[in-house]
């Protein structure tokens, strides 16, 4: 089950990424944010992780032509 706690941590992370200039701490921020995301989420599906895969295949082969 997800707190509110939880829920308004990925929120101030979000916040943080918004305004921060620092390229190191940015990417830092980022991270954070997907961990947050993920556990907020819950462990992906193996539909969801085909899906993903599914996607990320397609969008690289537009990219390619």
């Amino acid at each position: 089950m997800i707190t509110s706690r939880e829920d308004n941590n990925w929120v101030s992370i979000a916040e943080q990424v918004s305004t921060e200039m620092d390229e190191a701490k940015l990417a830092i921020l980022v991270k954070r944010l997907c961990c947050a995301l993920d556990a907020r989420q819950g462990p992906p599906t193996q539909d969801q992780t085909k899906r993903d895969i599914e996607q990320i295949v397609a969008t690289s082969q537009g990219l390619s032509e």
